[in-house]
């Protein structure tokens, strides 16, 4: 039986990260990434990767329809089998680096499903077992289904399906406003279909709990020209009939039915069986070390508490490896993980958002700047969008919000400040290139 330092249950982002960082730290260790599917998780090939690639096809369409603006005409046919393809040929490039740039590093992989026999043994479909001093579950999450309407593969589709499709469907209802759904959306309705999303909430991206995220979501799937129904439900689906009844008495008929209504940790019964103790929702409890209630035991990723974002996963594994490293390091809060929804244009976040620091009782001042004052945006046609930072008394940053082109982009000039508590203050002295869209943080007041 070989024995390794640490054994790692999922390449994803919170796994695969979690062993290059382990490797840097102390590359006298050895490391065993054991992953069932395929290595760099959902993010790389049925995830952030693929929708984004799609995402920049639908920014380039959506440039073609204001060329006139810039003088110049144009005209253009989309070939979406040649864009999936694209899609295809980016994830395996990614994909096949990503390999080779782990096994360079000096880190195992095995191709399995991990069976834990118990806290010091897994092993793999094959019988083959392997020792280890430290474990680390990785094992990231799956789409959640309607109970009365599985996914099909064929009609109803989750988000890996829905982003095997080969052609674009005339007529897309997406049940979930999130921002799978929200995503998915956006570059169908450019592509060319006709998108509706039901949400069962009165708003899109409901989870985010940021009011100024959630109206200008609305806005922006409106001008795209995606019919938004909040406060919905979904009742019934006849595959057959390609057709669903909703809570209002509505009934819709769709070409595609894509099922987008969040995601669920994957843990396998022999997590509990090993004494590893979950929370109400089915996720891996951690401390702030990420180490679970059993010593040599750790879980990062979608696996565990917080958002499900792959850089989340990237920090839990960051985490993780310090610890097992005996580099003692502690988790930051959460809130302060930013995100970014990629519709377009982007919106961005980081911190509290001001629903929390009202609801907290906080003292806060909110500065703002628009899009349709700097001059970059200007030359780019990008007028429409507003950030927002919220300060403490002290001038520290709490939070901040941002809509418009770049978003995603932008959000990271302002992170440093906020993650590492520095005062605004050395923001606004700093001096930035001109014309850019990164100097709207120069236009806060």
């Amino acid at each position: 039986m070989k024995n390794y330092d640490v054994i790692i249950v999922g390449g994803g982002s919170g796994g695969y990260y979690c062993a290059e960082k382990i490797k840097e730290f102390d590359p006298s260790k050895s490391v065993l990434i054991i992953e069932k599917d395929k290595i760099g998780g959902v993010c790389l090939n049925y995830g952030c990767i693929p929708t984004k690639s799609f995402i920049s096809v639908a920014e380039i369409v959506e440039n073609f329809k204001i060329s006139e603006k810039f003088g110049i005409k144009s005209s253009y046919t989309l070939d979406f089998l040649k864009v999936f393809e694209r899609k295809e040929k980016i994830v395996k490039i990614l994909q096949s680096g990503l390999y080779k740039k782990l096994l360079n590093s000096g880190i195992d992989i095995i191709f399995s499903k991990a069976h834990l026999n118990s806290t010091s043994i897994v092993e793999t479909e094959n019988g083959e077992k392997f020792q280890f001093k430290n474990l680390v579950i990785a094992t990231g999450s799956e789409d959640t289904q309607i109970p009365f309407a599985p996914f099909d593969g064929e009609n109803i589709l989750n988000s890996k399906e829905s982003l095997s499709l080969k052609e674009i469907p005339s007529k897309i209802v997406i049940v979930g406003g999130g921002v799978i759904g929200c995503e998915f959306a956006t570059y169908f309705s450019i592509f060319g279909s006709d998108v509706t999303i039901v949400e069962m909430f009165d708003t899109p991206l409901p989870s985010t709990g940021n009011n100024f995220i959630k109206e200008n979501a609305k806005k922006i799937l409106q001008k795209n020209g995606i019919k938004f129904l909040g406060s919905t439900k979904v009742i019934s689906v006849d595959k057959m009939n390609k057709n669903l009844s909703l809570s209002t008495g509505e009934s819709l008929d769709f070409d595609k039915l894509i099922v987008a209504v969040g995601r669920k940790p994957v843990v396998g019964v022999e997590v509990e069986i090993l004494g590893v103790e979950k929370d109400q929702k089915g996720f891996i409890k951690t401390d702030r070390f990420k180490r679970t209630n059993v010593e040599n035991i750790f879980a990062t990723g979608d696996v565990t508490e917080g958002p499900m974002l792959a850089h989340k996963g990237y920090y839990d594994g960051y985490i993780a490896a310090k610890n097992i490293c005996g580099l003692k390091s502690e988790r930051m809060d959460y809130c302060f993980i930013p995100y970014s929804v990629f519709t377009i244009p982007p919106m961005s976040h980081s911190g509290k958002s001001e629903d929390d620091l009202k609801n907290e009782g906080t003292l806060y001042k909110i500065l703002k700047a628009n899009y349709a004052e700097n001059g970059r945006a200007a030359t780019y046609e990008a007028r429409s969008g507003e950030m927002r930072v919220y300060l403490s008394k002290e001038d520290k940053i709490l939070g901040v919000d941002i809509f418009g082109k770049d978003s995603d982009i932008i959000i990271h000039q302002l992170l440093p400040l906020i993650q590492n508590g520095i005062d605004y203050k050395k923001l606004k002295e700093t001096v930035f290139v001109h014309p850019t869209l990164s100097e709207i943080v120069t236009e806060l007041k």
